[in-house]
């Protein structure tokens, strides 16, 4: 029995009683989950749960609007509500082929408050939790004779339809979701199933179907064995992927890259099109390092929150080796500028008198936005801006120069701004040789107690 089986088991025999049964989730576990929610989920879900996120035009399918409490993943009977199980395996595992991605990254408790305070907002926090189907019991053993009834229930049962004969999603074309928006069939021939690839998973979508959508429920039309058969058949519709190199040319790449992970919900790319959750990947690859851009990808949750007066945080993307390559020679290419890591100013030549004086008007200018680690310390609510301790490595010190000098000429929306009329170029000089040489000491100190940079 795999461990989504044991889960599902485990949940049944809980709500499985003569007694309705309250949630395993609080109001208090929910109001403790509304700053993660808000950081994590809404640039995607909206703040209060109605799928209207600042991302969420850009994306298709559209996120999910937990105030009309019509969920898709579920393990209990058309038209019910989902079980709590059924929130926490979402958020832990993701849909695939969706932008939702996994947030198994977060703690199991951090999970827990998520999923309870999206059943807040769908008002189901306090309803009783709902009876999941009974449960399957271990997968029967899939034989040629299992697909092909599962073949022939599939025609009998007009799957082909919506999902074409041999499952290429190519039936009906124009099909609606619940809201109204054009919704397509599953495509069965690539493996990507929206609630999981196991045969358990599709043995629940063939059984609760997928409310909100025309998937229907066969939970009181087709037996166990025929539900199983019917899974066997789809399985085997699967094909081989047909693995396609990312291209060589850099923007081709990661404009590819960026189709697959749905980036422009956030970001705004090379065409001048995508939303503001994130930075602009045009601005993005004229200022950042394309070695750090490599380092962040492989681990964004692990750098924190860069920009506090960001709402949103990256989510926790798993991008394979050469997709995190593409992305970084896709921003250093809008951003004219090489795919090499950029030289980190030699910090020792720096006059000290000069970094003395860039010092004195950091402490007056910068640190209204901006704090510098421990050695100047902004409270946490002035702070507009990153913590620029690590800044080297990060930001280009040939662009901070430019950027520091007319913000706004660069960027026409940016937050920056200058108090006091804007700074001198010697103002300027001065400012980078303290920040760098404080940043870059910084990081060697780090590093030689053990703690990286």
């Amino acid at each position: 029995m795999t461990g989504f089986a044991r889960t599902l088991l485990a949940l049944c025999l809980f709500t499985g009683v003569a007694e309705a049964t309250e949630r395993p989730l609080t109001d208090v576990d929910a109001k403790a989950g509304k700053a993660l929610y808000v950081q994590e989920c809404s640039a995607c879900h909206g703040e209060r749960g109605d799928g209207a996120g600042p991302a969420a035009g850009f994306l298709d399918p559209r996120p999910r609007d937990f105030t009309k409490r019509v969920f898709k993943l579920r393990t209990t009977p058309t038209g019910q509500p989902p079980a709590t199980a059924d929130i926490l395996r979402t958020i832990e595992r993701g849909i695939p082929g969706t932008a939702m991605p996994s947030f198994a990254a977060l703690s199991a408790d951090d999970r827990r408050r998520i999923a309870a305070y999206v059943l807040s907002r769908a008002d189901l926090l306090d309803e009783p939790e709902p009876t999941a189907i009974p449960d399957p019991g271990a997968p029967p053993p899939t034989t040629p004779e299992t697909i092909a009834t599962g073949k022939e229930l599939y025609a009998d049962a007009g799957c082909a339809g919506c999902h074409g004969p041999i499952g290429k999603g190519d039936g009906n074309q124009e099909m609606k979701d619940s809201d109204g928006r054009p919704i397509k069939a599953r495509d069965f021939t690539t493996g990507v199933f929206r609630g999981g690839g196991e045969r358990i998973d599709l043995y629940y979508r063939f059984t609760t179907g997928m409310d909100g959508s025309p998937m229907p429920g066969y939970g009181d039309s087709l037996d166990a064995p025929q539900r199983w058969a019917l899974v066997d058949h789809v399985m085997a519709l699967r094909t081989a992927p047909v693995v396609t190199p990312l291209p060589a040319d850099p923007i081709e790449a990661g404009r590819a890259v960026a189709v697959k992970y749905d980036c422009r919900g956030c970001h705004v790319l090379d065409d001048g099109k995508g939303g503001d959750v994130g930075p602009d990947f045009r601005l993005a690859g004229q200022k950042l390092d394309p070695t750090w851009v490599r380092t962040f990808l492989h681990g964004p949750h692990a750098y924190g929150k860069i920009y506090p007066w960001r709402t949103y945080r990256m989510p926790p993307l798993v991008l394979a080796d050469d997709e995190i390559d593409a992305a970084a020679r896709y921003l250093a290419a809008i951003g004219k500028r090489p795919d090499a890591a950029t030289a980190l100013p030699d910090v020792s030549s720096f006059p000290a008198e000069k970094v003395e004086a860039g010092k004195n008007r950091f402490v007056l200018t910068c640190a209204q936005c901006h704090s510098l680690g421990k050695v100047v310390e902004t409270p946490l609510a002035a702070q507009q801006g990153p913590d620029l301790i690590r800044v080297a490595g990060r930001v280009d010190f040939e662009f901070a120069k430019r950027w520091i000098l007319d913000p706004t000429k660069i960027d026409a929306k940016t937050k920056m701004l200058i108090p006091g009329g804007g700074l001198t170029p010697e103002d300027v000089e001065n400012v980078r040789m303290f920040v760098w040489k404080t940043s870059i000491e910084a990081k060697t100190a780090a590093a030689s107690q053990g703690g990286g940079g």
